[in-house]
């Protein structure tokens, strides 16, 4: 009998949630839906949907619907941010751990002579100081509310606080905190925010950007009057239908509940911990409990992440977007590992029904092709 694969990078993607998946498939069964753009009577059912998902979203956020603009997910919503809102600012700064959709559009701003910088972070991966008043009135500020790499979670009340007394508008990148924490964006206290489904349990290929009203973007491309010319193009119908069933779920039931995560946190910190050489980079304050970023000493990742595929054990060794690049990861940089930890840590995240016995069966396997490893090297040698 085949042992059952282990998936351990819910942090990169997660599989539908049941009512989800039921809703989308009935959805696609319907043959008598039209464009959302179309007047006839197919089309003004498609419309319907589409606003009742927009109602549900704005529900869950406790927004108002005409501030939510339906995209493709969480890299088009950073880089309509990015690339469409700060040239309306007087400067750009963000954190140093963002996903690369905030950092390269950022970056490529910043080339053109565009005025800002990177905001450092603490090696928890936490921004203490922010940057002088003089830098921050009328910038345009963007932090990572979850990490995805590490888990560490921003405290944005409190930036978002400080930014706004010193002048900033801040945008959060908040893909995986929504769905995941229990914060609505006037209690977070930020202008703009990036939402994305597919990390919670909703379908690939959709999210959305939250603008406070008043804050105006320029978009991406041209060509069409959808989501109010912020984001031109036929609607996706059937994934925004799903992520307008997946905030109303999360209206009804925690997704992602946080006494169990936390138990299965400690749990795999404690079977790392006993592994030599194994030091966990992920924070244990101040942290989403399903994310353990760990780096082995004389092992590279992309080895040991390479033999736990063989055997059916899931994980990565970073942000999914760019797991084919050869640049080690600027967010364990910049929390002051060097770059012997960088080439070694490997990312687990796993799902609230992530059983015991998987996290355990996963982590005594870990441990013996670490040695294996380790041993191969010292024979090399």
């Amino acid at each position: 009998m085949n042992t059952p694969s282990i998936y351990l990078d819910t942090n990169a993607t997660t599989t539908l949630h049941p009512r989800v998946l039921e809703g989308m498939e009935q959805l696609l069964a319907d043959h008598e839906l039209g464009n959302p753009s179309s007047l006839h009577g197919a089309g003004r059912r498609s419309r319907k949907l589409i606003e009742e998902a927009r109602e549900n979203l704005a529900a869950l956020l406790d927004v108002d619907t005409l501030e939510i603009f339906f995209t493709s997910g969480g890299t088009e919503s950073n880089n309509i941010a990015i690339t469409s809102l700060a040239p309306r600012f007087r400067s750009l700064w963000v954190s140093s751990v963002e996903h690369s959709s905030v950092r390269e559009p950022a970056r490529a701003l910043w080339k053109e002579g565009f005025p800002g910088g990177e905001i450092a972070v603490d090696e928890r991966g936490q921004i203490g100081e922010i940057p002088p008043k003089e830098d921050l009135d009328g910038a345009l500020v963007s932090i990572q509310w979850v990490n995805n790499e590490t888990g560490a979670i921003q405290d944005l009340r409190r930036l978002c606080t400080e930014l706004s007394e010193q002048g900033a508008v801040v945008h959060s990148d908040g893909a995986q905190g929504f769905f995941r924490l229990g914060d609505t964006i006037p209690q977070l206290g930020v202008d703009a925010a990036t939402i994305t489904a597919h990390k919670s349990f909703g379908p690939q290929g959709v999210g959305a950007l939250w603008m406070r009203r008043g804050i105006i973007a320029r978009p991406l491309f041209t060509g069409g009057s959808q989501e109010r010319k912020v984001r031109p193009g036929t609607e996706n119908l059937v994934a925004i239908h799903g992520l307008g069933i997946l905030a109303r779920i999360a209206r009804e039931e925690p997704l992602w509940p946080s006494d169990s995560l936390t138990r299965k946190s400690t749990l795999v910190r404690n079977q790392l911990g006993e592994i030599a050489g194994a030091r966990i980079l992920s924070p244990v304050e101040s942290c989403f409990p399903n994310c353990i970023n760990v780096t082995f000493e004389g092992v590279i990742a992309e080895t040991l992440l390479v033999r736990l595929d063989l055997e059916g054990i899931f994980a990565s060794s970073g942000s999914a977007c760019s797991s084919g690049a050869r640049e080690p990861s600027h967010v364990l940089r910049a929390l002051g590992c060097a770059d012997s930890e960088v080439r070694g840590a490997i990312r687990l995240s796993f799902a609230p029904d992530t059983t015991d016995d998987a996290l355990l069966r996963a982590t005594s396997r870990i441990s013996a092709i670490v040695r294996d490893l380790r041993s191969c090297h010292v024979d090399r040698r």
